[in-house]
């Protein structure tokens, strides 16, 4: 980590996007929590929960212009603009004129801006980076992520019931401004800030060129199998996220919801730092026994009586997430050619969370129907989809570790033309 810092660009990406993140955090639980006590239902709750995801359905849509445009300058402006539509709440709120309508306009707005975030700084990476600082790097990054949400989640919680969710909102928009400064620091190659100074009509047209070659990566390589097994699982963790404040309320209000959030970030957290260590292992086992075990983690923690106990057990049981995570996009950063990573990261993205949005959805109308408990018992099998869906999938079964996965193994070459690649190794 130390030698990653020393880095003035990854230092700075680091730093934007801590910052950025613990604004988040705490914005995430007082939105959800506002929209909850406004609303007056966990149907409200999961319908923010559904406006929020569904944006990331819609990813795909800035790959190529990542991959076209000066990284730096959408960063910069994407993060900007999101300062300005949360200030609406509290000078709503300061106006008298705050509902849940308006909350609820502003979260997917939010949320589609926020989109650019991923892609971008993962598309940096290999730019600013060697290959056997990456798997290093993108542990530090989930550190950035999960880290943040493990401490601000639970802060966020417990600053709700003392400050109120509006100065929760505020303590964001700065967070924001100031990775709007670290951003504006970063020295990038001049290959990832190139654009292309051509007619509107060409613009559209490359656009949507580079968007369908994105879209042919993914669908013909081993890519599209690695995230087909995340569909069933991200349905489950977004019901999981839209029945989670109705779940906490009923065991004892909103620190309950903090805790569980931050046992959530924990987890993931856990596992990502300890990817390092299992970066020598076939992914194809990580991934089978690590969401089998997940899997028998959560069931327990649902069927356990004791609040600590069941917020212990649900944390450990996303650990093989957050491993699996960094492993899995340490593996596309080296098959993927430099040129397209912007695009197929956005791709991956969006297949990989569109049914997040739907699950928050079922989840926030099932849990005011059968109760969240239930919920939260159902969403554990999501876990135990992937583990066999890998098992039964020899492509993934038998995937070697990611600093042994070679791209010319997987069909992918040097070239970055995709009508010249191939992609025979798929099966």
């Amino acid at each position: 980590m130390n030698g990653l810092l020393h880095n003035k660009n990854f230092s700075l990406l680091f730093s934007a996007r801590l910052i950025a993140n613990i604004g988040d955090s705490m914005y995430y639980v007082a939105a959800m929590w506002l929209v909850y006590r406004l609303g007056g239902s966990a149907f409200y709750s999961g319908l923010a929960g559904f406006l929020t995801l569904f944006p990331r359905a819609f990813q795909f849509t800035v790959g190529p212009i990542l991959d076209r445009y000066s990284i730096q300058k959408l960063l910069i402006t994407t993060q900007f603009l999101q300062a300005a539509i949360l200030s609406l709440i509290p000078i709503a709120s300061l106006s008298g004129r705050l509902s849940v309508t308006l909350i609820l306009v502003v979260m997917p707005i939010v949320s589609f801006l926020s989109q650019f975030s991923f892609p971008a700084e993962n598309a940096l990476i290999p730019h600013i980076l060697k290959k056997e600082q990456r798997v290093r790097a993108n542990s530090a990054m989930a550190l950035a992520y999960q880290g943040t949400e493990s401490v601000f989640n639970a802060v966020g919680g417990v600053l709700v019931a003392l400050v109120g969710a509006i100065s929760i909102y505020t303590a964001d928009i700065i967070t924001f401004l100031i990775a709007v400064i670290l951003f504006s620091m970063l020295s990038l190659p001049s290959a990832s800030q190139s654009v292309h100074r051509t007619s509107v009509h060409q613009q559209i047209r490359i656009y949507f060129s580079d968007l369908k070659e994105g879209f042919h990566i993914v669908f013909h390589s081993v890519i599209g199998r690695m995230i087909i097994s995340g569909q069933v699982t991200n349905f489950s963790l977004g019901a999981l996220t839209a029945s989670l404040p109705s779940y906490a309320n009923f065991l004892g209000g909103s620190w309950i919801y903090g805790l569980m959030l931050a046992g959530m970030a924990v987890g993931s957290l856990v596992g990502a730092l300890c990817a390092g260590f299992f970066e020598k292992i076939a992914v194809g086992k990580m991934l089978t026994f690590g969401y089998l075990i997940g899997f028998c983690l959560w069931i327990s923690a649902a069927l356990t009586p004791n609040s600590l106990m069941r917020i212990l057990l649900f944390s450990a049981s996303l650990i093989p997430l957050g491993c699996n995570n960094v492993i899995n996009a340490t593996v596309m950063q080296n098959l993927v050619p430099k040129d397209l990573l912007a695009r197929v990261m956005s791709v991956v993205a969006s297949i990989a969370t569109c049914m997040m949005p739907l699950g928050a959805l079922a989840g926030g109308t099932f849990s005011a129907l059968f109760g969240p408990s239930a919920i939260f018992t159902f969403s554990s099998f999501g876990f135990l989809f992937y583990s066999v869906y890998v098992a039964l999938t020899p492509v993934l079964r038998n995937m070697p570790a990611a600093s042994k996965v070679k791209p010319r193994d997987y069909g992918f070459s040097a070239r970055t033309n995709i009508s010249e690649q191939t992609f025979s190794n798929e099966t």
